[in-house]
């Protein structure tokens, strides 16, 4: 039996496991069995732990509902005829009304050789510079590292003595990255004083472990990370010189911000701060996920700062939403990608590619659901029947990351081969074969290689970073008169954007809908029972919901499960000016309890 040493493709930390079996060949023949352990060889990341999603992966690589054929107009079709007719209807929207009216989105599900492939098909092929990482869980983490080097910053110090560990995590790691914990919990115990401080506005999976959990405001993670940095300026003998541009900020923000928009008191700052300057070693974990944070660049500028100035060994991991966003990024460095996103708000879009990507779980907003509908053309490489296979006229049956040979890069730093993997079911294709093949048709040769991708260098500074601190103040003064403000909540039940999560038979089970976590105080307030089914409505849109009374939510903060479209599509479609890319943040909700016949 086949043996195949691979990794987890369900988040950014990609642990390694191992599939045995996995030659697919007939049913009920011990061929066609796979099965899965985890990979406890020497060095083995995590000590070759996997979490409950990771357990469930041959659950969806060999599920019955993965596509194995292609759609046409949603008629079951050929490979080869699939090609034809998107090769077809590309060539004329490129001759009726241009190159530029093309758009080609990619989301994670690539390996960095087909995300280059797919830049050289934009470029060569289609003739235009039009493709775009769709990715805003983690482009902003993306944007403040490539706009931001922070290396010239050092220790305020020596090392300090003893072993005093204590680790910083920014969001719910342990729901989203669960085997983080596998490092972080044991440093909680290392010895007396050793600690985990949790930044988030609920008390959420990874706040149930924390010895100080700084409960901020719904949207206030960038004014505590701030408040840290500030409080090691002024009583932990910090310099941050090396920086002026964020040295002039930190001192121009005053105490009386910091805790307005944080919510969290400025002793409370000074004593973490103090607790993170006088450890001997220092974690930071930064979890994004789809509008939680409002102002993901700031965060993460702040705390990789606090963790960089601190004299004890330091650790600073943004954990990525999507496996290979960050290498997707990285070869797409230099495209017009931004354009894509305003053609598309504008509906100038005549064609669009969507690969490794399910556009409708990803954000199925309302620029998102017209352009799909007024596009002439629109071709999709999907792993399961969808949404968004439901809206194109061409849909290739795709493979997994897990399924494919190749580069990507988990994490910052981090670079993952995959060379003996578990072929995809038969009848799905690569999406750098899907690319190839089309080319082809196109009358080009481009091969499904590419070369390699180079880590882009950082920058020194983008001079945004007082326009960002005046933006994320609008936002978090604007949100003080809200009846509600809704935050993504994480269930450890799914993944990401839930694309994948959502055809596992156990997270059908557990988390099968989505729900909104209400407090028991709005809910007596608001007449709202537990299992009401309640109307929530944004400027985004309008979704009913489950309501789950809890107490892992105060005042008029309320969480809903953000695997869901239901719940992203509640979340405005906003662009960012300077940018061009889409804006994410907790968002005003109205709620009541209607039922849902009304």
């Amino acid at each position: 039996m086949r043996e195949i040493k691979s990794n987890c493709s369900f988040c950014s930390l990609a642990c390694p496991l191992i599939i045995r079996g996995g030659e697919r060949g007939a049913v009920f023949t011990g061929q066609s069995l796979l099965s899965l352990d985890w990979d406890k060889s020497e060095g083995s990341k995590f000590g070759g732990s996997l979490c409950a999603r990771g357990v469930a992966a041959v659950d969806y690589v060999n599920s019955v509902k993965r596509l194995n054929y292609p759609f046409v107009l949603g008629e079951r079709s050929t490979f080869e005829a699939a090609v034809k007719e998107t090769a077809s209807n590309l060539s004329a929207v490129k001759k009726e009304s241009g190159s530029e009216s093309i758009g080609v989105l990619l989301g994670g599900g690539l390996t960095n050789e087909e995300a280059t492939l797919a830049m050289r098909f934009t470029r060569d092929v289609l003739e235009t510079d039009g493709i775009v990482l769709f990715a805003p869980d983690d482009v902003p983490i993306f944007r403040f590292h490539m706009g931001h080097d922070l290396s010239a910053l050092g220790p305020a110090g020596p090392k300090p003595d003893g072993d005093r560990e204590v680790s910083l995590l920014v969001g719910d790691s342990f729901s989203e990255h669960p085997c983080t914990a596998k490092i972080v919990l044991p440093g909680k115990r290392a010895t007396r004083g050793s600690e985990v401080i949790v930044i988030s506005p609920e008390r959420n999976h990874t706040a149930w472990f924390a010895d100080r959990h700084l409960q901020c405001r719904p949207a206030g993670e960038a004014a505590v990370a701030a408040g840290l940095l500030k409080a090691a300026v002024e009583t932990g003998d910090v310099s941050l010189a090396k920086a002026p541009e964020l040295d002039k900020m930190i001192r121009g923000i005053e105490w009386n911000a910091i805790e307005r928009f944080g919510g969290v008191g400025k002793e409370a700052l000074e004593g973490a701060s103090s607790s993170l300057l006088g450890a001997s070693k220092v974690r930071t974990y930064i979890s994004n996920i789809f509008g939680r944070f409002g102002a993901p660049e700031l965060t993460c500028l702040f705390t990789e700062a606090m963790t960089r100035v601190c004299p004890g060994e330091t650790e600073f991991t943004p954990q990525f939403v999507q496996q290979n966003t960050w290498g997707v990024y990285a070869a797409l460095s230099g495209a017009g990608g931004g354009k894509v996103f305003e053609k598309l708000e504008r509906m100038e879009l005549k064609a669009m590619m969507l690969l490794g990507l399910d556009l409708f779980s990803a954000f199925p907003a309302g620029p998102v659901e017209k352009a799909m509908r007024e596009c002439k053309f629109a071709v999709s490489t999907q792993l399961f029947w969808n949404q968004t296979a439901a809206r194109a006229n061409v849909v290739i049956p795709a493979a997994d990351l897990i399924e494919k040979s190749g580069t990507v890069w988990p994490e910052f730093g981090e670079e993952l081969v995959r060379s003996d993997v578990l072929p995809p079911p038969g009848g799905a294709f690569t999406d750098g074969e899907f690319l190839a093949a089309l080319a082809k048709e196109m009358g080009s040769d481009i091969s499904p290689g590419g070369g390699k991708v180079s880590e882009p260098v950082r920058g020194g500074g983008d001079g945004r970073m007082e326009g960002g601190w005046k933006s994320f103040g609008e936002l978090m003064s604007g949100l003080e008169s809200a009846d509600a403000v809704m935050i993504p909540w994480s269930e450890p039940a799914h993944a990401a954007d839930g694309s994948l999560s959502r055809n596992l038979h156990w997270s059908m089970v557990t988390t099968p809908e989505p729900e909104l976590m209400i407090s028991d105080e709005m809910a007596e307030e608001a007449g709202i029972a537990d299992g009401q089914r309640v109307s929530v409505e944004s400027d985004g849109g309008k979704a009913l919901l489950i309501a789950r009374r809890t107490g892992k939510v105060e005042a008029n903060t309320v969480g809903a499960t953000i695997h869901f479209p239901a719940v992203r599509k509640l979340f405005p479609w906003k662009l960012d000016e300077s940018s061009g890319e889409i804006s994410l943040s907790p968002v005003s909700v109205k709620i009541s309890g209607e039922s849902e016949k009304s």
